[in-house]
């Protein structure tokens, strides 16, 4: 029993030292939690400053010539000359002899037309010789008509003063008959020569017309380029025998082409609203909205690929627009044309832009002033509200509800909710909480440029 107590008793000092200890923490003074020592969470941010941007549409479309020839044969015959060197891809320059047909035949047709053409002259010279020497002799048929009048008068006049007989009147009155019908014959052919002088002046011209055609034909054996071009298809050689109708070359216009882009109707509205932005009122006033009358205000720019990452770039103005929707793409079209796509500007050695090439077609707005973007993954989304999280003067997260404007690429503008120097948060703070103390490493400073 003793020693049951005892055991009892050796459990009394751990107890009264842990009373003891207890007594002690309870008598210290306890800490404020403003004097303990917070600290931030670490998170990324960017300082907003206004900047100078320009809105961009990107579109992507094939290269097509502006205009194209086709040298088809307006004549039969054999080809007697052609450049065995006019293959695909070759360069041309207008009035360069493409090819020729064998124009004898034609030579030897033009010359019988010219034949017919000098004998319808000849014959329209007789005729008007002839109408001259029967005028003339007309007018001496009736000098003499007028002679033989007054020889029968005054006959008329003896034979009642009984001067002469009866039988000189007869003889006076044959011999004027006689005469007057000498007369009337030539008038008779005199009036005949115009008809006959028209219908050879008809001949002559029919004879002209043959001729003109004969010549055409001739001139239609020889077929020159029409246009500085490539050579984009060839279907005949030399010595073949070719039939009008027979396409024979076709060339291709190099110092222009067009590009029918592909742009998303999305990219045209904030392009078209980032014109109207930039317009002053009254400008604004006189804009339907439309890309047709921004136009006049984009600057357009066609960039190609080639091997290696190698980029060019051509200046390009926008012709039209096509106005209507693709059904397969929902893209709408957008047509620019680039001039001397010979040579690039950035490298004049460098290819030029060929015919069916796969670019990419840029539209750039007018620059716009004083615009806050900030980066497209600082936006937060809450029950239809757009916010961002921002760095106060303290250092504390506070969240800033904001309207958004125009997409810069992957930056958006701020219109409403948000000052310029502000310091918008990237991160992600866990847990989000208003006042959070932050420890800010900034990424960049973004301030004034010419791109987002």
């Amino acid at each position: 029993m003793l020693r049951s107590i005892l055991s009892k008793l050796l459990i009394l000092p751990p107890i009264v030292l842990a009373l003891m200890v207890l007594n002690w923490m309870n008598n210290q003074p306890k800490a404020n939690g403003r004097e303990r020592e917070e600290i931030g969470y670490p998170v990324s941010f960017v300082k907003v400053m206004p900047r100078i941007v320009s809105a961009e549409a990107r579109g992507f479309g094939r290269v097509e010539t502006t205009r194209s020839w086709s040298g088809v044969a307006e004549v039969e015959g054999r080809l007697v000359v052609y450049d065995d060197d006019l293959q695909v891809g070759k360069m041309v320059s207008a009035g360069d002899l493409l090819f020729e047909i064998d124009p004898r035949d034609y030579q030897i047709n033009v010359a019988q037309r010219e034949a017919d053409v000098l004998r319808a002259q000849a014959d329209i010279q007789a005729l008007q010789v002839n109408a001259s020497n029967t005028q003339a002799s007309l007018d001496v048929e009736r000098k003499i008509l007028e002679i033989y009048r007054a020889d029968r008068d005054r006959i008329e006049k003896l034979i009642k003063g009984g001067s002469v007989a009866a039988t000189e009147l007869d003889s006076a009155n044959r011999t004027f008959l006689s005469q007057q019908s000498a007369v009337t014959s030539l008038e008779a052919t005199l009036a005949l020569v115009a008809p006959d002088l028209r219908s050879a002046e008809a001949v002559l011209a029919k004879a002209q017309a043959d001729l003109e055609s004969a010549e055409r034909d001739l001139a239609r054996t020889r077929v020159l380029a029409p246009l500085d071009g490539r050579v984009s298809e060839r279907r005949a050689s030399a010595s073949e025998y070719v039939r009008p109708g027979d396409t024979l070359i076709t060339l291709e216009t190099v110092n222009t082409v067009e590009i029918k882009a592909a742009f998303q109707p999305s990219d045209f509205a904030q392009l078209v609203e980032a014109v109207n932005t930039s317009q002053s009122p009254e400008q604004e006033n006189q804009n339907d909205g439309t890309l047709s009358r921004a136009g006049a205000t984009l600057q357009a720019q066609v960039i190609t690929q080639f091997g290696g990452g190698t980029a060019r770039t051509w200046p390009a103005i926008i012709t039209r627009v096509t106005g209507q929707i693709d059904e397969s793409t929902g893209a709408i079209g957008v047509v620019v044309q680039v001039e001397n796509t010979v040579k690039s500007p950035q490298d004049p050695a460098g290819p030029p832009l060929i015919s069916g090439g796969f670019v990419e077609v840029i539209l750039t707005g007018p620059p716009i002033d004083d615009v806050l973007l900030v980066p497209e993954r600082a936006l937060r989304y809450e029950a239809g509200t757009t916010y961002l999280y921002v760095a106060n003067s303290d250092n504390r997260l506070v969240r800033r509800d904001v309207i958004i404007g125009t997409v810069y690429g992957d930056q958006l503008e701020i219109r409403e909710g948000l000052s310029s120097g502000a310091r918008v948060v990237l991160s992600d703070p866990s847990p989000a909480t208003i006042g959070l103390l932050l420890e800010l490493v900034e990424l960049g400073v973004e301030h004034g440029s010419n791109q987002p």
